[in-house]
Formats: structure tokens, sequence, C-alpha cells
């Protein structure tokens, strides 16, 4: 028995042995199928749940494996978060490998041409899979994340009926009717049921971007349910994209969000998964999608592709084509009063959590409906007190989800402020170990959904947060805007990519150059120490044909003002090529020759004269596979002792007032160079979905 403030109100627990019926053989439904048959065995109770799924099936219901096969498309970007993962993996649902198409290794925020990429944190998964059989040009269309979950509740005991829900009323014992047409081999037949219990998880887009206030179904639970209603959607745009499957291959395992678009293309967020078979998953939200109508679709895909920034992304030589494209509904409110005698509405359908992992949300809200059927009851008040409470969570938790989103947004749509979060999440790459990285592991939560929004909006506004934009952001990006603008380094449209490198990762790049690299003293003890290292997609030629220009006048990517860098004698890559810097500063003149081409990989040069005679600059072309290499930049060297009191005092005067900074500046903008340059060389003009063409801007 339970009491309420005014009364005494009776429990009316779930019958034993009880028939369940679920609308809707999506993840919400097939998630509390699970959960629920599983509660079921433990008690040693009795229950028998039917799933209505209006899409298609192909059944094989063997006596040791069912199988089945959802049909159509599920209007999703098929992202499985590392939250939801865990989740899985703790219900016993481990994705099986022909499901996923992708295991994400990066995340990269794209904000105002600032690149932030981020890496799945150790110990993590992250998962990019198609929800149904489209888009019909992949081949595999069975392996698909909805089957899987369906054959899941099938082999706990589920059985699925191929058919569509269009009511929902009381018999005269008060139990749930549910009115269904059965479909099957072109014919259709009118069927009903009842049940001891009716579950709602028909989801908001039973085709794409219905009208939820038009839906036979939610009018039918209004009359059941009068205070009931639907929670508020906003349109989205999801398309599929082929491209040519070698290039696109270079960025499996990768997953973008790009925070803007444009002042005529207002984009508030973006999406692109890449995935198996050369197609990506583009998802798009923003005021241009909210007032878009359905003969927009292809005009707004191009449009967004053909932005300056996508084009570093997706260049034309993809050859991108769309091949499936759709508006559907996203929930971004919640439902009032989603609940009644023996009925209750979950998923997407009653709430989701904003913008990232409905998935997970449709798990909360089925295994706490699940758990309140089993432990507590079937009547209003026992859905009141034991599942509302998990819908009433994920509310509020979108309420700083909104707060989160918008100062992101802010934040990356904005030129300087973009950059100084791009340079203190730079400055704590070089500076900070793996586990002490605030501010990089405050991104990640934020790009992957990977905690509540309550938690990211504290971790947002806390001190450390703050100081560390300031102090290794703000005050930095001033400082190194002052040195751009004093060597004549503009940017125009070029990219800026994070080239600091994370301090383990130079530690295991240090014993690999004593490895490999025998000609130098490695003491790890140099007065002066910097590595770079940037991602180019393309040819190893390409990149070693910019590499051979170093110091030759059609050098694009390393031409400061002030500082003169210019060959003095051999040619290309070839041992024996001297190059001398020159600047105004006498003090900081100095030369390099080329010593050594070790595995057609390592270019080293050697400082042969000046402060830093001695040292070493490195460039290490290293292969990562699927088109991808990762150009490292390695320059170390002590400053020259003095002999006589005097110049061991000028040098000590030298070593300190040295500018460091200005290497990360130039070394930074040089790589970004280099790799638009090498990307783009060879780009061909393409167009996707018939747009304009378009050629590269030489600069």
């Amino acid at each position: 028995m339970l009491w309420s403030r005014t009364k005494r109100v009776e429990t009316i627990p779930l019958e034993n042995p009880a028939s369940i019926v679920v609308i809707g053989g999506g993840p919400a439904g097939c998630f509390f199928a699970i959960e629920a048959l599983r509660q079921a065995h433990q008690q040693g109770r009795e229950l028998n749940i039917s799933i209505i799924e209006q899409k298609s099936q192909s059944l094989s219901q063997g006596a040791s494996q069912p199988m089945a096969f959802r049909e159509g498309c599920n209007y999703c970007a098929g992202g499985i978060s590392p939250r939801l993962v865990d989740v899985l993996d703790q219900a016993g649902i481990a994705i099986p490998p022909k499901v996923i198409q992708s295991r994400v290794q990066s995340v990269t925020i794209q904000g105002s041409w600032k690149h932030i990429e981020l890496r799945v944190p150790a110990g993590r998964k992250m998962y990019s899979v198609y929800r149904g059989s489209k888009p019909c040009v992949r081949s595999r269309r069975n392996d698909n994340f909805d089957s899987y979950l369906l054959e899941c509740a099938l082999d706990r005991g589920a059985r699925v009926i191929t058919g569509q829900a269009y009511g929902v009323e009381y018999s005269p014992n008060g139990k749930p009717i549910i009115n269904y047409r059965v479909i099957g081999d072109g014919e259709s037949e009118d069927q009903s049921v009842e049940a001891d219990f009716v579950v709602v998880a028909g989801g908001v887009n039973q085709t794409a971007g219905m009208s939820l206030e038009n839906s036979q179904l939610i009018k039918s639970l209004r009359a059941l349910i009068p205070q009931f209603r639907p929670p508020r959607v906003r349109k989205a745009l999801i398309c599929e994209l082929k491209a040519d499957k070698r290039v696109a291959r270079s960025k499996k395992g990768e997953v973008y969000f790009v925070d803007y678009g444009s002042k005529d293309l207002i984009v508030e967020m973006s999406s692109l998964l890449p995935k198996e078979e050369g197609l990506i998953t583009l998802v798009l939200l923003g005021k241009s999608v909210d007032r878009a109508d359905d003969g927009d679709k292809i005009g707004l895909i191009d449009r967004f592709l053909g932005l300056p920034h996508l084009l570093r992304l997706l260049p034309r030589k993809l050859g991108l084509e769309v091949v499936c494209a759709c508006f559907p509904n996203m929930t971004v409110g919640t439902a009032k009063s989603p609940f009644g005698h023996r009925i209750a509405v979950i998923g997407d359908m009653v709430v989701a959590r904003l913008y990232k992992d409905g998935i997970l949300s449709a798990h909360s809200t089925a295994k706490a409906l699940a758990c309140c059927l089993l432990e507590n009851g079937v009547d209003p008040q026992s859905l009141k007190e034991n599942y509302w409470p998990i819908v009433e969570s994920l509310r509020l938790d979108n309420r700083f989800g909104k707060i989160v989103f918008f100062l992101n947004r802010v934040a990356f749509s904005h030129p300087m402020l973009s950059r100084s979060l791009y340079q203190a999440a730079l400055t704590e790459r070089k500076s900070r170990q793996e586990g002490d990285r605030y501010l990089e592991k405050l991104l990640w939560k934020i790009a992957s959904g990977d905690d509540t929004y309550k938690n990211i909006f504290r971790s947002m506004v806390t001190v450390k947060t703050l100081k560390a934009i300031f102090v290794g952001g703000i005050l930095i990006t001033i400082r190194n805007y002052i040195t751009e603008l004093f060597f004549g380094l503009r940017w125009g449209d070029i990219g800026r990519f994070p080239t600091g490198v994370y301090s383990e990762v130079m530690e295991a790049k240090r014993r690999e150059y004593a490895d490999k690299i025998p000609m130098f003293e490695w003491n790890w003890s140099f007065d002066f120490e910097r590595m770079y290292s940037i991602k180019i997609r393309g040819e190893r030629d390409a990149i070693f044909t910019q590499l051979a220009k170093f110091g030759e006048q059609d050098m694009e990517y390393f031409r400061p003002r002030i500082v003169s860098i210019s060959k003095m004698s051999g040619s290309g890559n070839e041992v024996g090529k001297h190059i001398c810097y020159r600047t105004p500063f006498r003090s900081l003149t100095f030369s390099i020759v080329l010593e050594a081409v070790i595995e057609e990989r390592y270019i080293v040069y050697r400082v042969c004269s000046g402060f830093a005679k001695g040292g070493a600059l490195i460039f290490d072309v290293e292969d990562l596979g699927l088109g991808v290499f990762d150009l490292s930049i390695y320059v170390a060297f002590n400053f020259r002792r003095g002999r006589t009191a005097f110049q061991k005092a000028y040098r000590g005067i030298f070593k300190f007032l040295f500018p460091h900074f200005v290497h990360d500046v130039l070394w930074n903008y040089a790589l970004c160079q280099l790799k638009d340059i090498a990307e783009s060389e060879d780009a061909v003009s393409t167009s996707p979905a018939g747009g304009v063409r378009r050629t590269r801007k030489h600069r």
C-alpha cells in the first residue's frame, strides 16, 4: 500500500503471469523487453512480452538462435557514446563487430577554423553504427544496431508482431486493448489484443518529421490520458554522403563536430561520422534547418559542404554524392503526464537527452519503467513515484544542457574566443600529463556527452577552468597574435590545427629517435627542445615534395617576415643540402645541413653554425595507414657555452631572453600551411549534389 498526502491509494501489482504489449521495436522498446524479461527471470515470474513494430521484419525463430532483420531507416546519426557502451556491457548487450561501422579513435571539434582533436580516453569505447537497413547503397544491410537489439529481445523470450498500432482503449475490466493492423505479403488485417500493461515506445518519427498532434496513436493516448502532451520537437537534417572509398577510408575512426556555419547559413551544430564503404553520415541543426522545407534538403547540404572550412574537412576530391536525406524530428522537450492506468510512454516520445545520446536516455526510461512494473505496480501512483523521477531528472539535466550548448556555441563561433580555447587546450597538452588535462577532459565530455550536463556545467565555471582559459588561452593568444603580426603571418582560410605534442608522446618519440638516429648524442637535457606534429591526408610523395622545398625560393609554408631562410647549396632532400637562417640580429643567425635521410621517413638536419651549433632539426613522416601521415618536427639544441666570464654572462642572458614561444608560433603556422598545400594540390574539381565547381585558391 502507498500513502499520498491526502488519502490512501491502493497499489495495483503486475499480475503473474502477465502479458505486456510494447508498441515500437526501436531501442526503447527493445531495452524495455530485455530488462523486464531479465528481472522477471530473476524473480521467478512468468512474463509474456509482444513487440508491435510497423517496419517490416524478417524473422527466424529457431530453437537456439532467433534472428530479426529491421528494415527501413531510424533517422539517427548512429553514434554510440562511451557511456552507452558501458551501460550495454553491464546489461550483457555486447555490440558484435559486424554491427560496428567504425571504432572511434578521436573526436575533432571545429570552431571558426580552429580544430581541437580529442583522443578517446584509454579504456573507453565509442562506435558508429547504422540503426536500420538504409542507405540502400550499403552492403550487409542486415547488420545494423536496431536489428541486433531486436535479436536480443527475441533471444530473451519476446515475440515480434509486424504491424502498426493505431489505437489503445480500455476493456470493461480496466485493462488496455491495443488495436493494430498486421502487415505482411502485401495484405493487412486489423486485430486487437488485451494486455496487463502497454508500453508506448513508438518514437517521434514513425515517419520522418511526422506531425505529433495529428498522429492517430497519440490521439488515442490522449483519450486514455487527457493530460498527456507529446514533447516539443525540432527539425534536424540527416543525410548520407557517398565518397571515394580510398580517400574516405582515411577518415575512418574519426568524428567531427562543426559548431558554426556562416552568416547566411545558420548552423548551430553539426556532426560528421565517417563509416564503411565510403559513407559519411552528416547531421545539421540550426535555424536554417528549422526554416527549410522538404525541397530545400539538397540545397542546404550543398551550401554547407561548400563552406570553406567544410572543404578542408571534406574536399571536393572525395567525389561526394548525396544518397539519401530527410528532415526527422528531434526531441528537445519533455512530454506532460506520460503515464496512466496500466500504460506508460518511454523513449523519445517522452524525453531525450538534449542533442546527445538519445539512445542512452531511451535505455534509462525503459529500465526505470521495467523496474517500476516488476517491483512496484501498474497504477498511476506507482508510476508517478517510481517511473516519473527518471523522466524528471532527464528534464532537469537538459536545462543545464541548454546552457552548456549555448556557451559552447558562443565560444566556438567567435574567432577570438575559439582561438583562446584552442590555445588553452594546446598549452595544457604540452605542459601537463594525461591525467591532469582538466580542460581537455571538459571538452571531451561536451563533445561526447560523457557526463551529465549538470556536472559538465559545473566543470565549465570552476576557477580551474577559467584560469586555464585565461592564462593558458587568452594571454598566450594575445602574445601569439602580436608575434604573428610581427612576422607577417596571415592565416586567411587555412585551418588551425593543434600542433603541440602530448608530453607522453614526446617521451616515446625521444626513445625512438635515440634508437633510429644514432648520429646525435641524446642526453635529454637540451637547453631548448620542441616538437610539433600534424596529420596529413594524402600521399607520402606530396609531403616529401614539400619538405624538399625547405629553404628553396618556391617554398610556400615557411616564409616569415624578417627571417630569411635560404638554400646555400644542394637541392631537394639530398644529403649535404645547406640552408642558412638570417635575421637582422646577428646573434640569431645560424645554418643547418642535411645530414641523413633514414628509412625514407626521417630527414635529419644538424645545426652547423651559430648559437645553436650541434643541435638537431628532424622531419619525421610516419605512415599511420589508410592514407594518413603524421608529420612531426623535432628541434633541440644547447646554447653555446662561453669561455671567458664575459662570454658566459652574455650567453646566460641570451639563453634567458631567447624567445622560445616564437618557434611555437612559426612552426604551428608552417605545419598548418604545409598540410593545406599537401592535401589540396591534387584536388579534383568535383561537386556533390550538383553544386558549383570549385578549385583550390592558391595563396
